[in-house]
């Protein structure tokens, strides 16, 4: 009976420790559709302080927004499994009645369109609830109201754990450049099924031609760790000598255009070796060989973590047409810091000038996925309206004449909005009042990644740091 005791708290402990995770929103960067005053601050939700009033200053507060909206950004990506929300005791709880809890990814509508965890029925005053959300995936925690109302949370907890590498191959789509027969088709490789035994029906292979390949697509982007390869066991194992692993976004010739892991010198028979690949990006794994042959792979293991766009604004280096005081130098808008209030020395502020502007230079070359702007919140939110944000390469008119991404119509006191540039390319990007005014931002998010699409791939030509990539550990 104690034997079994033992194993049951043994087991209740492992279940504990897969999902009593830490509070991953503890400190991290929140923002919010408004702000109501100096005391609701967004952060003040994940301050780790769990008082309930709204004067002790550790409650965030939207205005009386048509959908209010509160998010947190855990900086990478979660598995979520719970989310406590405790509510305002002073007044009004039922406010946060019908709020729901999303999370993901993406910063479409502001996050808002993100899978849905759970809806909140309602949370007695002053007191806290705990919503259970099963390991979803995601960066992004939101809570938004589907109504004109104000949003209180008094603190937001995220019990999460960091999503680390894991065989993504498993979920993806594979092709390849032909099929040998009934039994040999490209999805064998991603079965999770390691069999050597070509007869056993768990290998790809295709028909013998000049330069075969096969391809996985990962649905996403990733950064890739490893990959590793289980070469046939039963027959040729020398075809796969000089096999390329090739990893990237690109679709030219199939894929074998993208940059190179590694070069698979040969693999034993029934063997598997693991290619070191560093980190490299991409929705593509290829391998192909650059002869005539046959290829076949009887497992491909992706080991990889999503690979989402940085802020890479964090290091920029900012400027602007003028400077309002020595609290607003153009800096404070890439700061990582959200504060609205501009006494706090973290918002940007330029003089009275006759077309203000602000930029960023990202250093290099970006394809940029959204901007996000948060907007001062003392004072003034209305002249932030009709600015335009712009991308490109040019420090022609100050940058001011490159590409626009959106315009900005208005964002709530306090408030942070977020703009979709589908990729829009550049180095330099630029916050432009076309019109007499004062120009105040408090934060300016670039998600962003490098742009590769003018850098030259050539078969046969590794990158400087690949004779590192190239060696493999071997497990028989």
């Amino acid at each position: 009976m104690r034997t079994l005791t033992v194993l049951v708290l043994l087991s209740t402990a492992v279940v504990l420790g897969e999902t009593s995770e830490t509070n991953a929103a503890l400190k991290k960067m929140a923002s919010q559709s408004s702000l109501y005053d100096s005391l609701g601050d967004a952060n003040n939700a994940i301050d780790g302080n769990k008082k309930a009033e709204y004067e002790s200053g550790s409650c965030s507060h939207t205005q009386p927004d048509s959908k209010p909206w509160w998010r947190v950004d855990l900086l990478h990506v979660h598995h979520v499994y719970l989310v406590t929300i405790t509510n305002r005791r002073d007044c009004c709880e039922e406010r946060i009645n019908g709020a729901e809890i999303r999370i993901g990814n993406s910063l479409v509508d502001n996050g808002n369109e993100n899978p849905r965890c759970a809806v909140i029925s309602s949370i007695p005053a002053g007191e806290s609830k705990t919503f259970q959300c099963r390991g979803m995936k995601g960066r992004y925690i939101n809570v938004v109201l589907p109504r004109h109302e104000y949003l209180t949370l008094c603190e937001v907890e995220v019990n999460a754990r960091r999503v680390t590498e894991e065989n993504v191959a498993l979920n993806g789509k594979a092709t390849q450049s032909s099929q040998f027969d009934s039994i040999g088709s490209a999805d064998k490789a991603i079965d999770g099924n390691k069999d050597s035994v070509y007869e056993d029906g768990s290998c790809s292979r295709t028909e013998m031609q000049p330069k075969p390949w096969w391809r996985v697509d990962l649905l996403e982007r990733y950064k890739v760790t490893t990959v590793t390869v289980t070469n046939r066991g039963d027959c040729c194992a020398e075809r796969i000598n000089g096999a390329e692993i090739r990893i990237g976004d690109s679709l030219v010739d199939n894929g074998n255009q993208n940059p190179r892991c590694a070069i698979i010198s040969s693999i034993p028979a029934g063997g598997s070796s693991t290619f070191h690949c560093s980190g490299m990006k991409g929705r593509y794994v290829n391998v192909v060989l650059l002869r005539s042959e046959y290829l076949t792979l009887c497992e491909v293991e992706v080991n990889a973590v999503p690979a989402l766009d940085e802020d890479v604004a964090l290091n920029g280096k900012a400027t602007q047409s003028s400077q309002y005081d020595s609290l607003g130098s153009a800096d404070n808008a890439i700061d990582g810091n959200t504060n609205v209030v501009y006494g706090n020395a973290s918002c940007s502020h330029t003089q009275f000038d006759l077309k203000p502007w602000w930029r960023v230079d990202l250093l290099n070359e970006y394809k940029v996925t959204t901007v996000t702007i948060t907007n001062r919140g003392d004072c003034c939110a209305w002249r932030i309206n009709g600015a335009e944000i712009r991308i490109g390469n040019s420090l022609e008119d100050n940058g001011n004449e490159n590409p626009r991404c959106a315009v900005i119509t208005s964002i709530s006191p306090g408030g942070t909005s977020t703009f979709e540039c589908h990729g829009m390319t550049g180095r330099y990007v630029s916050v432009v009042l076309p019109r007499p005014d004062f120009l105040s931002l408090c934060e300016v998010e670039v998600n962003a990644s490098p742009d590769i699409s003018g850098v030259p791939v050539l078969i046969g030509d590794l990158p400087a740091n690949d004779k590192s990539q190239s060696n493999s550990t071997l497990s028989v």
